[in-house]
């Protein structure tokens, strides 16, 4: 079997990825709740340097292959670790996306949509984001499905709640076309964050039990 502390040093890797993105989407929700700039500007810290990070696991995990054998099960692992760092720093993307791009229209909301569907939102993100990284330390099949069920049910909020805020701001702003579609790319970048964790949390369950992709 493959060597426990190279395993270890990928995982703990990919946690710190997690633990950052969780970081910095609940002081965006801690921002959106008081539509304060300065809370924003924080949260990029914590993911700034995620793509740096996610080179770094990459390359660990090609050292690892280059230099080892790994049994079946720790190659699924070590090729799921691959994919999932990629969604992790699409996910980092999308977070310092939101957040630049709301800085720039946070006035333009109306501060009643932000409270009743876009910290709404940022809930059911946040609770994708925590519930797929406490999958990354369960082993035991019907934990993991209970948790990966979780995930789908947030994740299906938040496309109901991005649904509802463009109804909403369709229905009745009177932003002009081209800033209308600025605040809706915007809030749509904190939407997919949600979809990155379905495939990551995806990604966990084949590693760890085995078989197909799961279908949501």
């Amino acid at each position: 079997m493959l060597a426990d502390k190279y395993l270890k040093e990928v995982k703990n890797e990919v946690r710190e990825l997690f633990n950052n993105l969780v970081k910095a989407n609940e002081i965006i929700l801690d921002g959106l709740k008081s539509c304060n700039v300065s809370e924003f500007d924080k949260a990029k810290e914590y993911v700034k340097s995620a793509s740096l990070q996610t080179d770094e696991i990459d390359n660990l995990i090609i050292k690892i292959l280059a230099l080892y054998s790994p049994e079946a099960r720790d190659l699924r692992r070590l090729v799921a670790y691959l994919k999932i760092t990629t969604e992790l720093a699409r996910a980092s993307t999308n977070t310092n996306s939101f957040i630049k791009g709301f800085l720039n229209v946070c006035e333009l909301i109306d501060r009643e949509l932000i409270d009743k569907y876009l910290v709404t939102l940022d809930e059911a993100t946040l609770k994708c984001l925590k519930v797929t990284s406490e999958m990354l330390d369960i082993e035991d099949e019907e934990e993991l499905k209970n948790k990966f069920n979780e995930v789908v049910v947030e994740e299906h909020k938040t496309d109901d709640l991005y649904d509802a805020i463009e109804e909403e701001i369709l229905k009745n702003s009177e932003l002009d076309y081209a800033t209308l579609n600025k605040v809706l790319k915007t809030i749509r970048k904190m939407e997919k964050i949600a979809d990155r964790m379905i495939e990551v949390a995806n990604l966990l369950m084949f590693y760890k039990l085995g078989g197909q992709i799961h279908n949501v």
